[in-house]
């Protein structure tokens, strides 16, 4: 007689293997039960309903996938640099997943390409994971989009051409336009872009609108510097800055890379924004005061997690996903002390 699952006889909850051993069947035959147990043969199944009735096996949202056939575990992939992203967009996603009855494990994206890859490709392998959200570009190594995942439904935020700007994703470059628009309009001329991580689809619009209003605007854009979210790229992009006499502006892809730069043009005393403006984007909380303030892009950033978050349950659930409507996120630029008018030449 195998013991409870409850009481004095027993110390910790059973497994499917307590299970496969009082029906006489495999564990194998047990797991496919819980997935669909249709798949079964009525006294096979039977026996393993009966086993579970015995020793009250009730795991961690078993009772609703043996009714519904569904799984309910999501993972959402954060990046290895968390220190760049918002936890607030996490927290959009989380909310959205719990809701429609989902819990959800937060996993980091850490090591080479190649590394990265091939963990993400065993998710997508997996059995027991319903969804993947990523915040992290789908390396390039993986060799599949989305739609041709083998198991496992995938969205990956932000992952959208420049085309696709009006979906008020990740990847939303619009604002790098009023951003130079604006600068235009305070008298610069000659414009730096200290660009993010070219993987990231965010990085790579932000550019492109950058360097298309630039153009369009029949300014100048005396360079790019690539650099990797990190206050200490933007400090190196700093030290270019400063050895280029006629820029006056400087559009920062992100509000950290913006800080570095401020920092390298006081140390070669250059002044912000008397000499040189700095705009950046995110609207950190610690944006707002740091000497001189930086003016920035606000986005709801909980709005693009839950609509991320959305998307991927949209997915799994069968149905298509969003078209290219309204943004449910619209961006607003933050007008603060790191911006001002060119200072008339002496």
């Amino acid at each position: 007689m195998v013991q409870s699952a409850v009481g004095p006889g027993r110390s910790k909850a059973p497994t499917i293997y307590d299970v496969a051993e009082l029906a006489g069947v495999s564990h194998q035959t047990v797991s496919r039960y819980l997935k669909d147990k249709a798949t079964l043969k009525p006294a096979t199944l039977e026996r393993v309903e009966k086993a579970l009735a015995e020793l009250n096996y009730t795991p961690n949202l078993a009772a609703r996938s043996l009714r519904s056939r569904e799984l309910y575990r999501l993972v959402v992939i954060v990046p290895e640099a968390s220190l760049y992203f918002p936890l607030r967009m996490l927290n959009g996603a989380a909310e959205v997943a719990h809701a429609a009855g989902f819990r959800i494990d937060v996993m980091a994206m850490e090591g080479t390409a190649q590394a990265r890859a091939s963990r993400l490709q065993g998710l997508l392998s997996g059995d027991d994971i319903a969804g993947i959200l990523s915040f992290v570009p789908r390396p390039a190594k993986l060799g599949s989009t989305p739609d041709e995942a083998p198991n496992v439904p995938m969205v990956v935020a932000g992952e959208y051409d420049n085309r696709m700007r009006a979906r008020g994703s990740l990847a939303d470059g619009t604002a790098a336009a009023k951003i130079v628009e604006h600068l235009a309009s305070l008298g610069h001329r000659n414009f730096f872009h200290v660009a993010g991580p070219s993987a990231w689809p965010s990085a790579r619009n932000r550019l492109a609108v950058y360097e298309e209003t630039v153009a369009q605007l029949g300014l100048t854009s005396l360079g790019v510097a690539a650099g990797d979210w990190s206050s200490a790229s933007g400090y190196a992009a700093g030290q270019d800055i400063a050895a280029l006499k006629d820029v006056t502006a400087v559009v920062a892809a992100n509000d950290t890379m913006a800080m570095g730069v401020i920092r390298a043009l006081h140390e070669h005393g250059i002044a912000v924004p008397d000499q040189v403006s700095v705009f950046g984007w995110d609207d950190m909380a610690e944006s707002k005061y740091f000497i001189p303030s930086i003016s920035t892009v606000n986005m709801d950033v909980e709005a693009l997690g839950a609509r991320s978050m959305g998307e991927l349950i949209t997915r799994i659930r069968g149905g298509e996903p969003t078209d290219d409507g309204p943004t449910l996120a619209p961006m607003k630029l933050v007008f603060r002390e790191s911006t001002g008018r060119v200072r008339a030449s002496s």
